[in-house]
């Protein structure tokens, strides 16, 4: 039996981690919540993700942090960005970084993390 993608999610909102992280291990994911970039990096050292789901502005580190210092390690690691703000908004980069405006619906997150990470594996949903 394969084992189930995990998503690092990286977000200081307490109750918005608690109900995208319930949604996501309810689709079928095992899901590490971090609450800012630090954590997450470490968190990421430990138990290494899948794919990196990450809000912009958190304390400690924020997102644009996270993702430069997380893909000194792990270039290849697929980065989903959620965000409310409009400056600081990274590219998406194709296959590899995809940027979700919040408010966002729950269900357009999951077809959203499956292609990214079929693209990293090659797999086919």
């Amino acid at each position: 039996m394969r084992e189930s993608p995990h998503v690092l999610l990286a977000e200081d909102e307490d109750l918005v981690a608690m109900v995208v992280a319930d949604f996501l291990e309810s689709e079928g994911f095992r899901v590490t919540v971090t609450h800012n970039g630090l954590a997450a990096i470490e968190a990421d050292a430990i138990d290494p993700a899948d794919l990196l789901l990450t809000d912009m502005r958190m304390p400690v580190m924020g997102g644009e942090a996270l993702i430069r210092l997380i893909r000194q390690r792990r270039p290849d690691l697929p980065v989903v960005v959620s965000t409310g703000f409009s400056e600081h908004i990274p590219v998406e980069e194709p296959g590899r970084l995809v940027v979700l405006r919040k408010p966002y619906s729950l269900s357009a997150l999951v077809p959203v993390i499956t292609a990214l990470l079929s693209r990293r594996t090659g797999l086919t949903s």
